[in-house]
């Protein structure tokens, strides 16, 4: 039978207080938490990067470095992909661990992590689609030709 789980995550002040102190603090949580507290982190971190709330943290660049490291680090399915949604959400214009690394992506995240790649809408990952555009899973074939796609008309 299949577990039916509900889970929900939230975060406190504690959560808060941890992304206001900086990349080391975050760093630290994310590499002693239990996996629940992790992503509570990261459901915590969304908001201080999402330009709606305001924060204009001064060291986003290095957060979004900090998560693309942690994606290779973690083996929980629930927190790699909440820090490809992160990464696809907020990266802006450099994803480039990721493109460096993406051959290390499990198969099971390779689509969203091209995706992730593909809003940055950076044409230096070109190279990139093109080493996926013909793979033999349809959905990683089908991020990366899109993204040729797209950036062609850069």
């Amino acid at each position: 039978m299949e577990d039916n789980k509900v889970r929900f995550v939230t975060y406190t002040q504690n959560q808060n207080d941890i992304v206001m102190s900086g990349v080391a603090a975050i760093n630290k949580y994310l590499s002693e938490s239990s996996d629940d507290e992790k992503r509570s982190l990261l459901f915590c971190l969304d908001r201080y990067l999402d330009p709606y709330y305001g924060y204009n943290l001064s060291f986003v660049d290095e957060i979004i470095h900090l998560l693309q490291e942690r994606m290779f680090l973690d083996s929980d399915k629930e927190i790699i992909e909440d820090i490809l949604q992160l990464l696809t959400d907020y990266s802006k214009e450099q994803l480039d661990f990721l493109a460096e690394k993406i051959d290390g992506v499990d198969l099971e995240y390779q689509a969203d992590a091209l995706y992730a790649l593909a809003m940055t809408y950076n044409i230096k990952y070109v190279p990139v689609f093109n080493k996926y555009e013909d793979h033999e899973n349809s959905n990683v074939r089908g991020v990366a030709q899109e993204a040729l796609r797209e950036l062609s008309n850069i």
